[in-house]
């Protein structure tokens, strides 16, 4: 199990590591610029602007890459997996990002000399004008900037050509981790060329050209079709590129992609369904890697609308799921079970925070409990989402047997997202992993009032004290009894139905290697490389 360490006062240096942890590679192949990786993606990105892009997995991944980020996890090993490790927050960009005593103020130093593709040199006033922009957006990394005490341009100080001075208004054990998603720089001088009076922040420019100075730059973007990612010689931190070319080709038929991995038109195919995944194991010239995932599959209640408003009926439904049967038939056994909503691998994980077990008799009791001896629902998924679909289907089936009656309705995407917006679904499957590996910010984004993703319309008044308490408690044991008592309390109210946490599968070709596991789901392309 993944453990943060005793306290936030992390001294995050060039070439300092946690203990234990490994570099990310073993060193770079004889000729990394004369090397192409071939990557399939299911869909163009939405925009290149990371700052108002939300639930796009393709531009998400790619921003890891193509942004200079400052500050980025290490890697480890966990069961023969390399992982990104959370327990190491390290300098990529940035030469170093330290803690004051009183851990409120983080100072950030520069590497001096580094330069965007425009050969404009990255300096501190790079790091003020995106930071306020990101405020002025109101959108990604002001929203979780609030969770570390951060919420106005002011706390963002330029000291000098290389260093700037992040103040918050309370120390955060979560700072290294927020910092590792929101620590990336824009071109600043290259974007006020572009920026008008009606665009301050040329948000229309940065839509639709990519950012540089990252790991890598894009040096082709066709709509639709292709991104061409070439090394960023420049880039001066740990774990340099290890290809030197890496070609994304947009192909929306999983068929498709299953086909050209098959064929060796490409190495690595990132939109597979597990069926298909599955039978690709024993396939000549393929292998599947596997590690363990904190992606957490879950139904999430309404508890503010009937028959979900009652806590009995919620219990019935908990005991209602055949757990072990999805994760047997649905994943083919490569899932793991697990008792808690807080994810399994994350600091502070109790085993007893999720005390349902599939019971029909135990479940009929609970609904009887509730008044009632039968009731019936709307069950929301994705559609076109096989996996989802299965697992429906099973619950449908099994739920019946306890008197509870689903109807299945799949929406696609846009309407998905717009009946979550108003919030008029009752019951519904939701799929997903936290980018940062903490309880705290598993509460801000899941289970306070306001959260993005509380899609269960879920308050409970001790756990918005715990929250509160939460953003200034950097002791681990003060923590850690925090996230008992949080455990404890939705174990009681049940807002969610905890499933699985299936297992990461990427098919790829024979000659791919170097690939890490990312706990925050964002493939980080310089690690891999490929023999062919």
């Amino acid at each position: 199990m993944l453990q943060l360490g005793g306290s936030v006062a992390l001294l995050l240096t060039t070439g300092a590591c946690a203990a234990g942890s490994q570099s990310g590679s073993s060193g770079r192949s004889a000729d990394p610029a004369a090397s192409t990786l071939r990557i399939a993606v299911s869909s163009y990105l939405s925009s290149w602007d990371q700052d108002f892009v939300g639930f796009d997995p393709t531009a998400l991944m790619l921003y890891k890459n193509v942004y200079p980020y400052l500050v980025d996890y290490g890697v480890t090993e966990v069961s023969g997996s390399k992982i990104l490790d959370t327990t190491n927050v390290m300098p990529t960009f940035a030469e170093s990002f330290e803690p004051s005593a009183d851990q409120k103020t983080w100072t950030l130093k520069l590497r001096k000399g580094v330069k965007f593709a425009s050969g404009n040199e990255m300096t501190a006033a790079d790091v003020k004008w995106s930071k306020d922009r990101a405020f002025a957006a109101k959108a990604n990394v002001a929203g979780v900037y609030r969770t570390i005490g951060l919420t106005e341009p002011d706390q963002v100080r330029v000291v000098d050509d290389h260093t700037v001075e992040f103040a918050q208004a309370f120390p955060s054990a979560l700072t290294p981790q927020i910092q590792a998603i929101s620590l990336y720089v824009f071109d600043s001088v290259e974007a006020k060329k572009h920026a008008t009076d009606a665009d301050p922040w040329a948000q229309e420019w940065f839509a639709k050209n990519a950012p540089t100075g990252g790991y890598f730059n894009v040096t082709k973007a066709t709509q639709g079709q292709e991104i061409v990612l070439e090394a960023n010689k420049g880039y001066p931190g740990p774990d340099p590129a290890q290809t030197g070319t890496i070609r994304i080709s947009v192909v929306p038929a999983a068929a498709n992609q299953r086909l050209q991995l098959q064929n060796g038109d490409i190495d690595i195919a990132l939109g597979i369904s597990r069926r298909d995944i599955a039978d690709l194991k024993n396939a000549d010239g393929i292998k599947v890697l596997s590690a363990p995932s904190n992606e957490q599959v879950a139904i999430q209640m309404s508890v503010t609308t009937a028959p979900f408003n009652d806590v009995n009926v919620r219990k019935a439904l908990a005991q209602a799921v055949p757990y072990e049967q999805i994760i047997a038939n649905v994943y083919g056994g490569d899932a793991r079970p697990t008792s808690s909503l807080v994810p399994l691998d994350m600091p502070g994980y109790d085993p007893s925070g999720y005390p349902y077990k599939y019971d029909i008799e135990a479940a009929k009791a609970a609904l009887a409990a509730a008044g009632q001896t039968s009731i019936s629902s709307e069950l929301v998924f994705q559609t076109d989402n096989d996996t989802q679909q299965q697992l429906a289907v099973l619950v449908q089936s099994e739920a019946r047997k306890a008197g509870i009656e689903l109807k299945l309705t799949p929406l696609d995407p846009a309407t998905l997202a717009e009946r979550r917006q108003q919030k008029n679904i009752p019951l519904q499957i939701t799929s997903g992993q936290l980018w940062v590996n903490d309880v705290e910010y598993m509460l801000a984004t899941s289970f306070v009032s306001g959260a993005n993703l509380n899609y269960s319309n879920y308050t409970n008044p001790e756990i918005e004290q715990i929250y509160e308490q939460s953003h200034t408690t950097v002791d681990e044991n003060g923590r850690r009894a925090l996230w008992t008592r949080v455990q404890q309390i939705l174990a009681a109210d049940v807002p969610w139905v905890i499933v699985c946490q299936p297992n990461f599968n990427l098919p790829v070709r024979e000659e791919v290697a170097g690939w890490v596991q990312p706990m925050d789901g964002l493939a980080r392309l310089r690690y891999l490389s490929t023999s062919a």
